[in-house]
């Protein structure tokens, strides 16, 4: 192996003392090989797909793609989406004026009368994802599931999601589906360093099952 190339979000970045020694760059050490981790919190499949785009993806031969925390998490049906990625000072600034709609449509009751839906659909996330995979259709692909989340009521939405993650990993003979879901709840909360990011410990985790599929 060459080097490995991360995108994701923010279970893939890490957190507070997390940052920097994520599951990545565990695995990373492990096989002595350089680790480019580009992982970032609020990121979807969609800021993903221009991740990908503009990473330099030839220079590793090793992509793990771990998104969908963000993807499956529901918002008010009419609120608009401004990408994290690629930043400006304008989106910046749309973002803010969005979140205070958001904040208002939810405090009024729009989200409960008119409907909230996921970030991004499902059907949205199975094309992005699969786009993601065939892009790196020669190198090793890893796809760890999602973590459920200790606010419990985002988990139907996550395992759904997880079984999209899953079946384009079934569908690929380039990817290595790493599950990581029931473990995870099982062990709640020994491995979260909060409701939903995991801690060294589950970091510790996470690597090992990809060390093991790695072989």
């Amino acid at each position: 192996m060459k080097g490995i190339l991360a995108v994701g979000d923010c279970i893939t970045s890490g957190v507070e003392h997390c940052l920097g020694n994520s599951y990545p760059e565990q695995v990373g050490l492990a096989l002595n090989v350089p680790v480019k981790n580009c992982g970032k919190a609020m990121f979807s499949t969609r800021e993903g797909l221009a991740l990908l785009r503009d990473s330099d993806s030839d220079e590793f031969d090793c992509v793990f793609i771990q998104f969908g925390l963000k993807d499956a998490y529901t918002t008010f049906k009419y609120s608009p989406n401004i990408l994290y990625y690629p930043e400006n000072f304008l989106r910046k600034q749309i973002r803010s004026i969005v979140k205070k709609y958001k904040k208002t449509c939810r405090k009024i009751g729009l989200n409960e009368l008119l409907g909230e839906v996921n970030v991004v659909s499902e059907q949205e996330y199975r094309q992005n994802v699969s786009v993601m995979v065939e892009r790196c259709r020669d190198k090793q692909v890893v796809l760890p599931e999602i973590i459920p989340h200790q606010e419990t009521f985002r988990n139907p939405a996550i395992q759904r999601y997880n079984k999209i993650l899953e079946h384009i990993a079934h569908s690929h003979d380039h990817c290595l589906f790493i599950r990581l879901y029931d473990d995870f709840l099982e062990k709640m909360p020994e491995y979260y360093l909060d409701t939903g990011h995991p801690n060294e410990f589950g970091y510790s985790f996470i690597s090992g099952k990809i060390l093991e599929q790695l072989g």
